[in-house]
């Protein structure tokens, strides 16, 4: 098995006097030719220097700063002093974190500073993780340099007050510890620049605001949308109409294949796939250094990061696919209906048979016609456009401003079966009705939307992980037994 390049260790002391065990761990974490003594709060450029140097040449007995907490440096003697009050009763616990000294160097890890600031970063989590107060739990640290191949850095961690009367934690505390430094040590700030631009880069190509007309579009081309379209409706005639849909959900499972395509069809589209492909190889060098830092272990043989990030990417854009879904089946279908009638009732072709006898039946079909442009909010003149064209095409002999002085109407209200019953009569069986539709159902979605939110979630992932990498990567480390 191949070593990891970060060695952890950290195990509990219940002594019978919890001051004297802290004691004895301070004298070993401070000892001279051991312990780093330069300040942390005096940092400058000197000690860039000192560091490499003969530490005794350039800094008094004075000056020496073996400990550092949260806050900075920190004077043995004033340890010792705060430590004396404490309850003898209770543990504290002991540990180190250890580097192949490349390793440090490559991982910026090269002054006390930076070592310093990689423990403010990674020990508040640790000390959550291993269900400790933050408030009532004190922490310090040491760096060794007394072993030149192998850098590390010596911690104790100690309740003000005791509270926890188990001191054992779970496995994944050491886990979620180093994945965590791993967070940190690779060059985050460079990595997430550039995955963001590239994200922000595709998102942009997607999130144009010509992405909703059907004309002189800059990038969905009419047959690009209506393919689109075409995959969209096939999806959700598929999809249960009760059941939790999300994209990780059980529920989704048969229909993940499916939804899967359309997302890949997004993001393949040929203004955005050369900065997809972009992005997977960022993901592969990332995973590459994952390896580097962690050995061949389970996780990475399976490409858990890639795999991961690649989910999360599918996951927010299908997501806003199905909320879309979500949103249509949640109103009413009456209400569908009126909505798509709004938009698109000037479109409709009317026509009426012409073999009716009665003259009543026709006027019935034009009460109808009446109560359909007035639930699709048309004003006067539009209402008269619709009025004519439908005596037009059916060849009625009506004058179009008496036949609707005639069949106005304040009650407009119309069940489903009202409503569907009237556009057959005007021409739309159901079978027509859908077909015209689905002709306009791209025009419907609200594509800009869903993109638009998934642009929201994905750019909070990316902003956000730096502190979540990767979780609960398990592996067998190899370490020597701490010995004080």
């Amino acid at each position: 098995m191949s070593k990891s390049n970060i060695v952890f260790k950290l195990e509990y002391q219940n002594p019978k006097n919890k001051t004297k065990g802290i004691s004895g761990w301070i004298k070993y974490a401070t000892q001279k030719n051991k312990a780093d003594p330069s300040s942390i709060d005096q940092y400058n450029l000197l000690n860039d220097f000192i560091i490499y140097s003969k530490k005794d040449a350039f800094i008094t007995e004075s000056d020496e700063a073996f400990l550092w907490n949260s806050n900075g440096d920190v004077a043995v003697k004033d340890v010792l002093d705060k430590i004396k009050v404490l309850d003898n009763n209770g543990m504290y616990w002991r540990g180190f974190l250890s580097f192949p000294s490349e390793f440090a160097l490559n991982h910026g890890l090269i002054t006390k500073i930076d070592y310093y600031s990689l423990t403010n970063n990674v020990m508040p989590s640790l000390i959550l993780d291993m269900g400790l107060d933050l408030n009532n739990t004190e922490w310090m640290c040491a760096l060794h340099l007394d072993t030149p191949k192998h850098p590390h850095i010596h911690l104790c961690i100690y309740e003000k007050v005791p509270m926890k009367t188990n001191p054992r934690y779970p496995k994944s505390v050491i886990y979620k510890f180093k994945s965590n430094v791993v967070s940190y040590l690779i060059d985050n700030i460079q990595f997430y620049e550039l995955r963001d631009k590239t994200f922000a880069y595709i998102t942009e190509k997607i999130n144009l605001k010509e992405f909703n007309k059907i004309k002189s579009q800059r990038l969905f081309s009419d047959s690009y949308r209506k393919e689109l379209n075409k995959k969209l409706l096939s999806l959700y005639e598929h999809l249960p109409k009760k059941g939790r849909l999300q994209y990780n959900s059980k529920n989704m499972i048969p229909y993940k294949e499916e939804l899967n395509s359309i997302i890949e069809y997004i993001l393949l589209h040929d203004s955005v796939k050369y900065d997809y492909a972009k992005y997977l190889r960022l993901l592969d060098e990332h995973q590459k250094e994952l390896n580097n830092l962690y050995g061949n272990s389970q996780y990475n043989k399976k490409r858990k990061y890639y795999n991961d990030q690649l989910n999360r990417l599918y996951s927010k854009i299908g997501n806003e696919i199905l909320a879309n879904f979500k949103r249509y089946q949640s109103t009413e279908s009456m209400e569908r209906e009126k909505q798509f009638l709004q938009k698109h009732i000037l479109e409709l072709n009317f026509k009426s048979r012409n073999d009716y006898s009665k003259e009543e039946t026709k006027k019935n079909i034009a009460k109808d016609l009446y109560k359909l442009c007035m639930i699709s909010g048309l004003n006067d003149t539009q209402i008269k456009k619709i009025f004519y064209r439908w005596i037009q095409n059916s060849h009625y002999d009506f004058d179009v401003e008496t036949l609707i002085s005639s069949v106005a109407t304040s009650n407009i209200d119309m069940s489903t079966t009202e409503f569907y019953n009237s556009l057959k009569k005007l021409g739309y069986d159901f079978e027509r009705y859908n077909k015209f539709k689905n002709k306009y159902f791209y025009r419907e979605l609200n594509y800009k939307s869903f993109i638009n939110q998934a642009i929201n979630h994905l750019m909070y992932e990316l902003e956000q992980e730096e502190k979540q990498i990767i979780e609960e990567i398990q592996y067998n480390l190899e370490v020597e037994d701490y010995k004080v």
